[in-house]
């Protein structure tokens, strides 16, 4: 995960930022605060919605709420066999990307009100999964098992955060973020009563989020 910092900084002087804001859902969390330490001088600020904490922290993976996601958490030694089920999930969700954010919805029941709000929503969902998988297993993949050992402490994250979760998220317990929040030195919490676990999306959430990244103060 640590990683990604230098990546980015690659990307910030391509583009020409001096300073600038990152931000973070689930899975993309440790990424933005992995930017944010690795620019300590130049990140200004960093938001995140329903992000996930360090794995290999005591007790973390047991905030897991989504079945496929604990059976990783107990099986993630056996890197093969995780690659080879994401492999295959993979090649049926791409076979039918409509179809496969069905079966999402039906895993996460809480879900359905955020992705199916209306058509241009869930055109937006089906999107977002068929990119995910485009490189087939290999991203999902990688991502994943980054979600362990970070590289970096939480705590040596010294910017303000900004942090938002809901409390009916179907993926990840709302004591996550929460104990996450609670090891960022500078972290400020915003709990969205009902709200799943692509919550943030819905457009007043949104609003909430993408203005927490756009202040630079």
């Amino acid at each position: 995960m640590v990683d990604w910092g230098a990546d980015m900084e690659d990307l910030a002087d391509h583009l020409g930022l001096d300073s600038f804001n990152v931000a973070g859902h689930s899975g993309g969390g440790p990424h933005a605060l992995a930017v944010a330490f690795h620019m300590p001088e130049r990140v200004r600020k960093v938001a995140l919605a329903s992000p996930v904490a360090p794995f290999d922290e005591p007790g973390v993976t047991k905030m897991l709420v989504l079945k496929d996601l604990k059976t990783i958490a107990k099986l993630r030694h056996l890197t093969l066999l995780i690659r080879w089920a994401e492999r295959m999930g993979a090649k049926s969700a791409l076979k039918d990307i409509p179809s496969y954010v069905e079966s999402v919805v039906d895993q996460m029941p809480d879900e359905a009100k955020t992705i199916l709000r209306n058509p241009e929503q869930q055109a937006l969902f089906e999107e977002n999964f068929r990119l995910g998988y485009l490189q087939h297993e290999e991203g999902v993949f990688e991502m994943t098992m980054a979600l362990w050992d970070w590289g970096f402490s939480p705590k040596e994250i010294q910017q303000p955060v900004e942090m938002f979760y809901g409390t009916a998220d179907d993926i990840i317990s709302p004591e996550m973020p929460r104990h996450l929040c609670s090891e960022l030195p500078n972290c400020t919490a915003h709990e969205w009563a009902g709200a799943g676990h692509y919550g943030f999306v819905d457009r007043e959430r949104w609003t909430e989020f993408v203005g927490a990244v756009a202040n630079l103060s």
